[in-house]
């Protein structure tokens, strides 16, 4: 679970900053932009999964350590 966290996490990362980036400029299309933006929400979607069912096992992992 903590590696697929882990590249969850860079991908909406990364999605963040090309989004930003897109709307900083103001050169996108529109129909890039929302499919981007999509993207980026249906992974917080799958972060948010991860993180209630590592939850509900009681099963602690530290999302936010990048060591491992």
């Amino acid at each position: 679970r903590r590696v697929l966290f882990r590249s969850l996490k860079k991908e909406h990362t990364r999605l963040d900053n090309e989004i930003d980036k897109m709307e900083k400029t103001g050169h996108f299309e529109d129909l890039k932009l929302t499919q981007l933006k999509k993207q980026r929400l249906a992974i917080r979607d799958q972060l948010t999964a991860l993180y209630k069912r590592q939850y509900e096992d009681r099963e602690y992992v530290d999302f936010d350590d990048d060591r491992r």
